[in-house]
């Protein structure tokens, strides 16, 4: 499936807001939208208003055009059915414009020491080219060398001992996006102190709106979870959708639905909880949401930063290791030689004078 971007999801929905805030009717924003844009995205627009002119819900219509993610899915049909779609478009607005934002950022802030590292690693690798070839010419030892026969193999396993570092992160990480390995990468991620509350704290930010506004509408709970759990968009919380549809089919609440999967932490359960006792459970968990959309805010900066600083870290690392090891082979070690046998030095000088 053709995916929109986040960038035109962030565009296209504050455009929405601002058309249906304006009280343009969907029929007439999905028209004008199906004028703009590349011709794959006309095409997706246009399916959607001829399923919209012919009485499907937007919701129903972008699903059914195989073009939108899941979490957009939600919120729009949350929107829809609790009578606030303006709201659930700018919801989405601010949620893609914040993750096109702290891309950015976040990638700007990495981007010199990006450089540097990129850098640093082919310097090394031309230099293990270069002291090899030098000490060929020379029949000594090479400066820079990973304990292989030739300078040639020395290049290619370091070539290799590089791509299989950085491919492997690569994969891990689209891995993860992708769900190729299940809950595993969710769980893990989950125990790192700082980048598994930032998840958390979106996925929850999005399941606390999406159930604020099914309470609103009047939806049944089962629907209500439904909505709430596939708007995370996060394995972790999917894998839970159908044992808590079937617990408040049941009849249980929400509080004891939720405590029982343990995968919501407490300050959490406790918006939910005292939503719950006080009739309220539309307010409290609206207020869920944003404490939680500042939270995520303020961890996304804190990210930021240590991701320069692990960045520069790891240039100065590989900077070092390869200034150690070349002090090692040219001055440590021939003068550790030339203490072993001072008569190679007075032979040596004796030769020059």
């Amino acid at each position: 499936m053709a995916e929109i971007s986040k960038a035109q999801m962030a565009k296209l929905f504050r455009r929405l807001a601002t058309s249906y805030g304006a009280g343009i009717d969907i029929l007439g924003i999905t028209r004008r939208e199906s004028e703009r844009g590349s011709p794959a995205y006309k095409m997706k627009m246009k399916k959607i208003a001829a399923e919209v002119q012919d009485g499907k819900t937007l919701a129903k219509a972008m699903k059914s055009a195989d073009y939108f993610p899941e979490l957009a899915l939600a919120v729009v049909e949350a929107g829809e059915l609790g009578g606030r779609l303006e709201e659930a478009f700018d919801k989405l607005a601010q949620h893609y414009e914040g993750l096109v934002k702290f891309r950015s950022t976040f990638l700007m802030s990495l981007a010199w020491p990006a450089f540097e590292l990129v850098a640093s690693v082919v310097i090394i690798g031309l230099l293990i080219l270069a002291l090899g070839w030098i000490a060929a010419t020379n029949n000594s030892e090479p400066a820079l060398t990973l304990g292989m026969r030739s300078t040639s193999g020395d290049f290619m396993l370091y070539c290799f001992l590089v791509f299989t570092f950085f491919g492997s992160i690569a994969l891990v990480v689209v891995g993860t996006i992708k769900g190729w390995f299940g809950l595993l990468p969710m769980k893990i991620a989950r125990r790192i102190p700082l980048i598994g509350k930032t998840i958390e704290a979106m996925s929850l930010s999005r399941f606390a709106w999406t159930m604020s506004v099914a309470e609103n509408a009047g939806m049944g709970a089962v629907n209500t979870i439904r909505l709430a759990i596939r708007s995370t968009q996060n394995f972790y919380y999917a894998n839970h959708e159908k044992p808590m549809m079937d617990d408040v089919q049941s009849g249980l609440g929400f509080y004891p639905t939720m405590r029982k999967t343990k995968a919501f932490p407490d300050d959490f359960l406790i918006y939910v909880e005292n939503g719950e006792i006080a009739g309220e459970l539309a307010e409290s968990m609206d207020r869920a949401s944003k404490d939680l959309q500042q939270r995520t805010e303020t961890n996304m900066k804190l990210i930021g930063t240590i991701g320069f600083v692990v960045m520069m870290i790891c240039v100065g690392v590989i900077i070092v290791a390869a200034i150690m090891s070349l002090f090692l082979k040219l001055y440590y070690e021939p003068m550790q030689d030339i203490i072993n046998n001072p008569m190679g030095l007075l032979d040596c000088w004796s030769m020059f004078c």
